[in-house]
């Protein structure tokens, strides 16, 4: 504290008194001299002896220490603050380059290095700036809200993750089970065929040996005949001849091979053909509201069916009684898939007519529809449905080229029936 007090009474003492300027970045020698420009400069010539350039006393080494204490003297960082705000060439910085954004003395104004920009006076130039930074203020402040928003958002989603994850999980859970209990099931009627199968090769193979048994004794017999009639006279051999030919031309037992119906694992559709036709021919289907007197969702993607009638349009192609809606898009050719809830579904030619009750197959439409754990078709028959695989949704396959519409069961994979026709008109779900 003395010492600080007496170097900020004495600011002459802070110059240098060879360059007169006043000390930055002071240091000390052996000496106490503190200029280290003049000092550097005095050593940039010798090699063994360093004098001071102030006392010429000689330093051994060419090392300078910091002199800390009298580099935090206030004279000292005046001079520093001084500099600072000095152009490096000229002299006091007043003036701003916006074009640069640099600080400049008038004299830097000169051309050619500034010409043409737009240069003002510090003070204007940062009342300017400050006031332009005071306009971030709000946007900055909306960032950070926004910010801090997808913040809360974004630490909600490892809970929905974990939810899409067990939903997923269920899924895949309750299809394995599906798989498995379908397996079982097929490994029981397959090995059941197989045991039926081996007990009917038995039983034919029983008859064979029989049937051999039987001629191996007619064999013997011939074969002693045989032996007997060599020892006849002629007379005797050729009276015998005949009955002896007529019994050796017997029936002759064919042989039994063994082949086994070649037996195996039918896996689901979902594990080979289906699965490809899911991703490959996929559609999205939307429904058409006005061809409908049922109540339409706003996606166009559900109906839900009312006793009441609609107050709607009377668009030509509306079907007004019965309950039926078409989809887009129409299908000219190609192959498409596509999947609905547990209903009453099919294809239809895109002339159908509004006035029929129900678009049956004989009238341009093919379709099944749900009779509690089974289905029918009109103009099919009935096709049972497995009542222990309850629907979730069926799946529509239509290839127009080959005729055929089939229906399955997407809880299973299991195929419910197959219309066959030639198409020759655009098509609709």
């Amino acid at each position: 504290m003395a010492v600080g007090t007496a170097l900020a009474g004495l600011p002459a003492e802070i110059n240098c008194p060879i360059c007169l300027d006043g000390l930055r970045d002071p240091v000390t020698i052996k000496c106490g001299h503190n200029c280290p420009s003049c000092i550097q400069q005095s050593w940039a010539d010798v090699q063994d002896r360093f004098p001071c350039p102030v006392c010429r006393h000689p330093c051994k080494e060419r090392h300078l220490w910091s002199n800390t204490q009298l580099g935090r003297s206030p004279g000292a960082k005046m001079k520093q603050q001084e500099e600072k705000r000095l152009c490096e060439k000229h002299k006091a910085l007043t003036l701003f380059c916006e074009e640069d954004r640099e600080l400049l003395c008038p004299l830097c104004t000169q051309p050619p290095d500034h010409q043409g920009h737009q240069v003002r006076p510090m003070e204007e130039a940062a009342s300017h700036h400050r006031q332009r930074l005071s306009s971030y203020i709000e946007p900055l402040k909306e960032q950070v809200a926004d910010a801090q928003k997808s913040i809360s958002i974004q630490s909600k989603k490892p809970l929905e993750l974990r939810e899409k994850v067990e939903t997923q999980r269920l899924e895949l859970l309750s299809e394995f089970e599906d798989l498995r209990q379908f397996l079982e099931r097929d490994q029981e009627a397959v090995l059941s065929r197989l045991a039926d199968e081996e007990k009917a090769s038995e039983k034919k193979l029983s008859a064979i040996i029989t049937e051999f048994s039987k001629y191996n004794s007619t064999l013997k017999g011939l074969l002693s005949q045989v032996v007997k009639c060599t020892v006849l006279t002629d007379v005797e051999l050729l009276l015998q001849i005949t009955s002896f030919y007529k019994h050796s031309e017997g029936f002759s037992p064919s042989m039994f091979s063994v082949q086994l119906r070649r037996e195996g694992c039918s896996f689901p559709f979902q594990y080979s053909a289906l699965q490809k036709i899911t991703k490959t021919f996929r559609v999205d289907i939307i429904l058409d509201p006005e061809t409908a007197h049922l109540t339409v969702s706003e996606d166009k993607k559900c109906v839900r069916y009312t006793k009441r009638m609609q107050d709607v349009p009377d668009f030509p192609k509306r079907f007004t009684v019965n309950t039926v809606v078409l989809g887009f898009p129409y299908f000219h050719s190609g192959r498409h898939f596509w999947e609905v809830d547990v209903g009453e579904i099919g294809v239809c030619k895109d002339s159908l007519s509004t006035r029929w009750r129900s678009p049956s197959a004989c009238r341009g439409g093919w379709r099944i529809r749900q009779q509690g754990n089974s289905y029918d078709a009109p103009g099919a028959g009935t096709i049972p449905l497995l009542s222990e695989v309850k629907p979730r949704g069926i799946s529509i396959f239509l290839d127009y080229e080959m005729g055929e519409i089939s229906f399955y069961n997407m809880t299973d994979k299991s195929h419910i029936y197959t219309f066959t026709d030639t198409f020759n008109l655009p098509l609709r779900p």
